[in-house]
């Protein structure tokens, strides 16, 4: 049923085959649910790019949406299956069972979880700092039997709204609680879908009404704090905004600079830094005021101004809204840590408060570089900040065995280089000592006999928030994702990465010693314009067309576009081949180059990864 060149195959949710799926692309999520519902994890699961996929088998319907953290697969959805390869991760089973059946209340059980569950939809209130917290799902359930689905979930994504949740995360945490809400007497019945789409309509509606009259909500957006650390270069800013969220101040709020200094030295910003983040350099963006200001010569009680005269002039700020912010600022809405008033005394603890903070609620995999970055601090600082919070690093590191085949992927060593060492690769061998990964180093090393030579590159390091020992795993890693990875990393600017690293596999190919034997390759109507070049264009491939008539007998023709097409009509798809008497590797190789050609340069980059590999 598949093609050779098939790399990857998806499974059909839904009614169609009584499949359910859920998608975790967070881990922290995933075992909360494990924890959550111990009798659901033996079932059958697939480790993903970004978290796992748990099968399940149900007779309801269920609409596909998000949650927070994940994904919910049913209807008109599908999930890619195991053992399919998506770049250079592959899908791979984790839990060989068969898919559990959900009952009915099972099934309502685990999606109202998935909706209301810790990781979204409590969301704190506009009140007292230690009150509780408000249930959205409870809250509309609540009023639905009073005012009427469409009703209560309009006030309840109004709610949402002004405490600074996202349109998307309210429709993860109400859009479930709106399709399997019980029908008032006398109502027509709807599908899910149908239903579905009126929370999705309704909650737009809620949301275009704005923001500018709530308190500020249980947190200011990480994208908007991390955009104003990586600007800004300071902290000043962002610290009176979380000031204004601690002192539940209300958005559009008119103060002035004593209040301002007032609140602020409440918990622990100085008056200095309160007049950086009013007018300092730290204040503005793109030539204007991030907070802003007006002159009044008389405050009235409104905070207005008075048409009496002879009062001096005096600066009034208004409080932002953090909505207004974000779209003002070109950002996406984002999930908002947990920041308290302890955290914002200083640019230190502030900073080691998110850093924190993100590694609790991730266990993220990333380059130290990339989390410095992220709070506009240096690597060395993450290192101290890991250090002081007792962070577990699991360094992985990606090795591959050196062979002649492979020796031609290490670089020669230039006159400017340093001698004794490369950057973040080596050569390593089974004692453990490490060598500079030189292509003169490696074919020394393989003459001397060494034994088992390996390749090693430092990947991203995972960061965990646990106290345990740190350690280092070492990890299968393919020549190919080698040679790419070395020239991204050398690569000047983040433009020129994709052409170094094409460049460089364009190299590794072209040193691999061609076939010995005609390679064959099925041809189809949609894949002869990728894979032939035009009649009047020189074609590069050695080899000829190979097809097989009634008779079983062999009918060879010239590699044409034209006649290909002509032998796909005579002989019909499947039976019409690309004989090539260059190596697999060669093939894809010549492939890439007219993807080149025609300016598609990720699909060149991912046949010159396939022929690396051949």
């Amino acid at each position: 049923m598949f093609p050779d060149d098939a790399s990857a195959l998806g499974i059909v949710c839904g009614s169609v085959s009584r499949l359910l799926v859920i998608d975790f692309d967070d881990h922290l999520r995933y075992r909360k649910f494990c924890r959550r519902f111990p009798q659901h994890v033996a079932t059958y699961t697939v480790k993903t790019n970004r978290g796992f996929h748990l099968y399940f088998r149900t007779e309801r319907k269920v609409p596909s949406h998000q949650f927070v953290g994940g994904d919910i697969k049913g209807e008109r959805s599908y999930v890619v299956a195991p053992p399919s390869q998506i770049g250079a991760f592959q899908y791979r089973e984790v839990k060989e069972f068969s898919p559990l059946e959900l009952p009915r209340e099972e099934l309502y059980e685990v999606l109202n979880y998935l909706q209301s569950g810790p990781a979204g939809a409590r969301v704190a209130a506009p009140r007292g700092e230690g009150q509780e917290k408000t249930d959205l799902v409870s809250l509309y359930k609540r009023l639905a039997k009073q005012l009427g689905r469409n009703n209560a979930l309009y006030r309840c994504a109004s709610v949402a709204r002004d405490e600074g949740l996202g349109e998307r995360d309210v429709v993860a945490l109400l859009g479930q609680a709106h399709v399997w809400e019980a029908d008032r007497a006398g109502m027509r019945a709807e599908s899910p879908e149908s239903r579905l789409s009126e929370a999705v309509r309704t909650i737009a509606s809620a949301f275009k009404k704005g923001y500018g009259s709530s308190a500020y909500g249980s947190g200011i957006p990480n994208s908007l704090r991390e955009f104003l650390l990586q600007k800004q270069r300071s902290t000043v800013l962002i610290r009176l905004l979380e000031v204004f969220r601690l002192a539940k101040w209300r958005e559009g709020q008119w103060f002035t600079l004593g209040e301002a200094i007032s609140a602020a030295a409440r918990f622990g910003l100085n008056r200095k830094s309160v007049l950086d983040a009013l007018g300092g350099e730290a204040s503005v963006y793109d030539g204007r005021y991030i907070i802003r200001r007006r002159y009044v010569e008389y405050l009235d009680n409104r905070g207005l101004k008075s048409r009496r005269r002879g009062r001096p002039p005096q600066i009034l700020y208004q409080a932002p809204a953090i909505a207004g912010l974000v779209r003002q600022l070109g950002l996406t809405w984002s999930p908002s840590d947990k920041i308290s008033g302890e955290d914002i005394k200083s640019a230190h603890s502030y900073r080691l408060a998110l850093h924190r903070e993100y590694l609790k609620r991730l266990s993220p995999e990333v380059p130290k570089s990339w989390l410095a970055k992220r709070i506009a601090v240096s690597a060395r600082t993450i290192a101290r900040y890991n250090r002081e919070l007792d962070v577990s690093v699991v360094e992985k590191i990606g090795a591959c065995l050196l062979t002649r085949g492979v020796l031609n992927s290490l670089p020669k060593r230039r006159r400017a280089d340093v001698k004794n060492s490369t950057n973040g690769y080596w050569l390593e061998l089974g004692d453990g000592r490490r060598f500079p990964a030189w292509r003169h180093i490696g074919s020394w090393l393989l003459k001397a006999g060494s034994g088992d030579v390996k390749i090693c590159m430092r990947r991203p390091s995972r960061y965990v928030m646990s106290g345990e020992e740190s350690r280092v795993e070492y990890e299968k890693m393919s020549v190919a994702s080698f040679v790419s990875a070395r020239a991204f990393r050398e690569a000047g600017s983040a433009d020129g990465r994709l052409d170094r690293a094409i460049d460089a596999l364009v190299d590794f190919v072209k040193r691999r010693a061609p076939g010995a034997r005609a390679e064959r390759l099925p041809l189809f109507f949609e894949s002869v314009a990728r894979q032939i070049a035009p009649d009047k264009i020189a074609e590069t491939i050695r080899g000829y067309l190979l097809a097989y008539d009634r008779d079983g007998r062999r009918v060879e023709r010239p590699v044409k576009r034209g006649i290909a097409y002509r032998m796909l009509k005579q002989f019909g798809e499947g039976n019409v081949y690309l004989a090539s008497f260059e190596g697999p590797g060669e093939l894809l190789y010549a492939f890439a180059k007219r993807a080149l050609r025609l300016g598609e340069a990720p699909r060149a980059m991912e046949l010159l990864m396939r022929a690396a590999e051949v």
